[in-house]
């Protein structure tokens, strides 16, 4: 059972007690050995970074992240211990204070089709930021982060409507595309005709043309219905096309309207990723117990080691870690001056084995 909190709404108190807990409940939803040691360790690294108190609160744990982001920690390490930590935190019961979702982007005044981000809301769905958003139109509305950033939601609903003008090329309350259209068969009409009914006893042609119903005159046979009926379209279709030059030119400056598809290509505000790089720029993991880059406590002494190419290079074992550190940045040294020649050497000099694609 999840373990109770005093603040469930604003803060939360670590303890050992929770912690353990945390973990023997992931054991018993089936959790892996590997994946019980990621969950201890990333809120065993939580848990040494807040003040005595231990309280956890929302800005605290923003803080954390900060702190990891500025001592190099690998951005993909950041982001898993952030899932593991909202996991512990829906555990104990204190899910309001979890990382929002959205990956936590600041959108304020980014615009997503003919929505502009205003502020965020305090309502959540499913977790997730709600935001305030003002329509081109000038209607407010209220959505998920992560419908606007995915591009799911471009408008109030007004996109759709522009959507279906731009489509029927619609004119002096009339739809050009529905003038211009040849339309003569009908299966929803009674006659079978297209403008062609029944009525009393005789056919009546009519016509509908810039939001107004043309009666045609009523006939005995169907057939001169149908015939006046035409004769009424070809003098539409003529207005028409003078009209279609006009609308083509009043629209010719008209922007594309947006889509799902381009809306999912633009460039979010987001925190810089570590790229592991070695050497020299490789970000530390966040379980190094040295704090250096390719030097690592083993088997009671200090190894140091670098990769190029696919190749991890054992440098040595040693007594001390600062001996262990000059070695590595020897090796550091040697393979930036001469990249070419640097497998060859050290391929004589030191131990080696493959650990990705050569």
């Amino acid at each position: 059972m999840p373990v109770n909190t005093t603040e469930q709404s604003t803060a939360h108190i670590m303890t050992a007690e929770s912690m353990n807990a945390f973990v023997i409940h992931a054991k018993e939803q089936g959790a892996s050995k590997n994946m019980m040691r990621r969950f201890s360790g990333a809120v065993k690294t939580l848990y040494a970074f807040l003040p005595e108190d231990k309280t956890l609160t929302k800005e605290r744990l923003q803080s954390w992240r900060k702190s990891m982001e500025e001592s190099g920690y690998a951005s993909i390490t950041i982001l898993n211990y952030v899932k593991y930590i909202n996991r512990y935190l829906d555990y104990v019961g204190a899910s309001d204070i979890r990382f929002n979702r959205g990956k936590g982007k600041d959108i304020s005044g980014m615009t997503f089709g003919y929505l502009t981000a205003l502020e965020p809301t305090d309502k959540r769905d499913r977790k997730d930021i709600v935001w305030r958003c003002q329509c081109k139109c000038g209607n407010i509305v209220e959505l998920p982060a992560t419908r606007l950033l995915v591009g799911n939601t471009l408008s109030c609903g007004c996109l759709l409507k522009e959507h279906f003008r731009r489509a029927n090329m619609y004119i002096d309350n009339t739809s050009l595309r529905q003038a211009l259209e040849e339309k003569v068969e009908s299966v929803h009409s009674v006659s079978g005709y297209t403008g062609v009914t029944r009525k009393r006893d005789k056919w009546k042609a009519y016509i509908t043309y810039k939001g107004k119903h043309y009666s045609l005159g009523c006939y005995t046979n169907l057939e001169d219905a149908v015939k006046a009926r035409a004769r009424g379209k070809e003098l539409v279709r003529a207005d028409a096309l003078g009209l279609l030059d006009f609308y083509e030119e009043i629209h010719k400056t008209d922007l594309p309207l947006p889509n799902k598809a381009t809306e999912r290509r633009k460039e979010f505000p987001s925190t810089s990723w570590q790229v592991n790089n070695q050497p020299g720029s490789a970000a530390k993991r966040i379980d190094n117990k040295s704090g250096q880059t390719g030097v690592t406590f083993t088997h009671g002494r200090w190894k140091a080691h670098i990769g190029h190419k696919g190749i991890r290079y054992i440098l040595g074992y040693f007594d001390t870690q600062e001996d262990a550190a000059r070695a590595r940045k020897q090796a550091e040294q040697d393979l930036k001056a001469d990249p070419d020649g640097f497998a060859k050497r050290y391929q004589e000099k030191y131990t080696h084995h493959s650990y990705g694609k050569r």
